[in-house]
């Protein structure tokens, strides 16, 4: 099995090893000093993709001006057709969220379609159609999400029934009062955002702010947030501005590498595991993960979530080298697992688990738990079975004296676990994520590059590992 060096804008960290074994060829381990590259980008790439957006949405924002246009007629004649804000909403959302980061900003057209909605249904049919512009990877990848109980329409039914709670907020603050309309918009999404529809509120518009004003903050965020009633009733006075200030802004950022020595390993272990247990597939990823460990030189090791389905007392006898060979040289393994949950209502050989992320350092353990599972497929509101939900969990872990935000897979799409961490002031963000059953879907690039945003704002390096 052969280690490849992802190169990126990180320090490189020494190789870990050069071939583990010919027959490791569906089972695969990949070296990543830092985070992905279609992620993090350059400044440069970014700046031209602010551009070039700004530029489109300058347009599309002169059209819904129709006061001044000459093509005024037209656009107000394509206003009263119902179907069009719809139309265009679920379009600019598929474009925004195709899983690059300079289109995200594109998301920042919905609020000046909802102000142009003519009714509560026509506003409730507009956000609507945004999330399922955002939404459709679902469908598709439901099927190996879900094994063999998956099916595609388990994945329409998921994708339009998280969209139909998502438009709630259309229909309940919508008003025909023209100045109060820009706040209760941005009150739209502000409820998407939060619990309990930030639950499922992903795509939000709130993450335009870390691409349009990087290493800004608390300030990016609440410039974001004044953003949306702005750019609904002053379209063309605010989007030129915007534009400006977020080139000069970008102009000026440059994504900042890991911490020398911390190295993310990407997986191809596919969905061993997972589901109904392998027994001989979980044993042989555990000894490529140990392999790995003992072969590597790094101060910190990161690998993807829940590699490990269970880590218990025979987990740590099973490992007991690769642990003590890490506390000879002071290194750090951080690690997706399943821990059991061991409580009245839930016995052991259930499918009751929390997902963690595990950092072991001297013989010490730290654990993360994910604060928000992907919805009835692993948080099972109305079952004893799944992993539990945390809204109000810890955000971040020490690491090897950095604070490290975590964001486990499905946590990456929202707004409120990264805030909530924001809190906490890391120093770098660590996503881990397993993509076995989203890999021909564009799901882990709009991962990515949500995370990436999100990391952007706040001016953080980020360390990802994916299992695919």
């Amino acid at each position: 099995m052969v280690f490849e060096s992802m190169g990126s804008s990180s320090q490189t960290v020494q190789p870990i090893s050069k071939t583990i074994a010919d027959d490791c060829s569906t089972h695969g381990l990949t070296a990543n000093t830092s985070s992905r590259r279609e992620a993090s980008g350059s400044s440069r790439t970014l700046t031209a993709g602010v551009l070039t957006a700004g530029t489109l949405a300058r347009f599309l924002l002169h059209s819904f001006n129709t006061d001044s246009v000459p093509c005024g007629r037209f656009i107000q004649k394509s206003l009263s057709h119902s179907a069009f804000l719809p139309t265009v909403a679920a379009t600019t959302s598929a474009i925004a969220w195709g899983g690059h980061v300079v289109t995200i900003p594109f998301a920042l057209l919905a609020p000046l379609l909802l102000y142009h909605a003519q009714s509560r249904a026509h506003s409730y049919a507009t956000l609507l159609s945004y999330y399922v512009g955002a939404t459709w990877p679902l469908i598709p990848g439901a099927s190996a999400f879900f094994g063999a109980r998956g099916t595609t329409i388990e994945g329409i039914l998921l994708c339009f029934g998280a969209c139909i709670l998502l438009g709630i907020p259309g229909a309940l603050l919508f008003t025909h009062n023209r100045v109060l309309r820009p706040f209760a918009i941005t009150g739209m999404f502000v409820l998407t955002a939060l619990p309990p529809l930030g639950i499922i509120g992903w795509a939000s518009p709130f993450l335009s702010g870390g691409v349009l004003f990087p290493d800004t903050a608390w300030l990016g965020v609440i410039g974001t947030f004044a953003l949306i009633p702005l750019l609904a009733r002053f379209p063309m006075r605010t989007g030129p501005i915007v534009a400006v200030v977020a080139l000069i802004a970008n102009g000026f950022y440059s994504p900042p590498p890991p911490p020398a020595g911390w190295q993310a390993i990407n997986t191809q272990f596919g969905g061993a595991g997972q589901g109904d247990p392998d027994f001989f597939s979980e044993f042989y990823s555990s000894e490529q993960i140990q392999h790995t460990i003992n072969q590597s030189t790094a101060q910190v090791l990161l690998f993807p979530e829940h590699v490990v389905t269970q880590w218990t007392e025979a987990t740590e006898a099973f490992w007991r080298q690769s642990l003590d060979n890490l506390v000879d040289r002071h290194a750090t393994l951080i690690i997706g697992a399943g821990f059991p949950r061991l409580d009245r209502r839930h016995v052991m050989g259930g499918n009751s688990y929390y997902n963690v992320l595990i950092a072991r350092t001297d013989g010490k353990q730290t654990v993360y738990y994910q604060r928000i599972p992907v919805p009835l497929a692993m948080w099972k509101p109305f079952s004893t079975d799944g992993v539990p939900l945390n809204l109000f969990g810890r955000g971040t872990i020490s690491v090897q004296n950095e604070r490290a935000a975590v964001l486990i897979c499905y946590e990456q799409l929202l707004v409120w676990p990264f805030l909530s961490s924001a809190f906490e002031r890391p120093t770098i963000l660590i996503t881990v994520a397993n993509d076995y059953w989203a890999k021909r879907t564009p799901i882990p690039k709009i991962q990515s590059a949500s995370s990436s945003s999100l990391a952007r704002l706040f001016g953080l390096p980020v360390l990802a590992a994916v299992n695919e």
